[in-house]
């Protein structure tokens, strides 16, 4: 019995280790909605860093390859971009171009397993400032997204459903809130 019940955990083990996972476990993105032109928001450098005000890196674990991605609030063109060029690095960035339903906003992709009970920012530059002052909007539970909750529609690309039903987890900033004047806006 003690034989067989081993032979069984093995065969388990072994098969498991070939079934495939969501590529999108522990993948968390925050989705912005701001009327700033993205000329005028990359100079502002915004980031997404932790309670300890630490830049956070995005990375797939178990490459040996440089897939680390630093934690930029960029457009949806930009972010697809990006990603599709670092499909020669990992095939697994593939998956970052499904992101359909975050078209004409600004995001950001982080492991959402390891700061789900973090405190989160975005962090972003004094536009006036002639130094380097930082400005933090934290980023609250309710707007960050946990990308595995929607892996079927993603599969299926249902994007306006995944976009109705993300609606709420949409992070709006108008001009005023980057410390920006109305010029600097679309």
């Amino acid at each position: 019995m003690k034989q067989a019940l081993l032979s069984f955990f093995g065969t388990l083990a072994f098969f498991n280790g070939f079934s495939q996972h969501c590529p999108w476990d522990c993948s968390g993105m925050i989705i912005v909605e701001t009327p700033v032109k993205s000329e005028v928001l990359y100079k502002l450098e915004p980031v997404l860093v932790d309670e300890e005000k630490r830049v956070i890196v995005d990375t797939m674990y178990g490459t040996d390859k440089p897939t680390y991605d630093r934690c930029d609030l960029l457009s949806y063109d930009d972010f697809t971009k990006q990603r599709a060029k670092k499909i020669a690095i990992h095939p697994w960035y593939q998956y970052d171009t499904f992101y359909h339903f975050a078209a004409g906003r600004y995001i950001i992709k982080y492991n959402f397993c390891e700061y789900r009970d973090k405190k989160l920012y975005l962090r972003y530059s004094d536009p006036s400032s002639k130094s380097k002052v930082y400005h933090y909007i934290e980023i609250s539970g309710n707007l960050r997204i946990h990308l595995h909750d929607y892996n079927s529609q993603m599969r299926e690309r249902k994007t306006e459903e995944i976009k109705n039903s993300l609606e709420a987890s949409v992070l709006m900033l108008k001009c005023e809130e980057w410390n920006l004047k109305k010029q600097d806006c679309k």
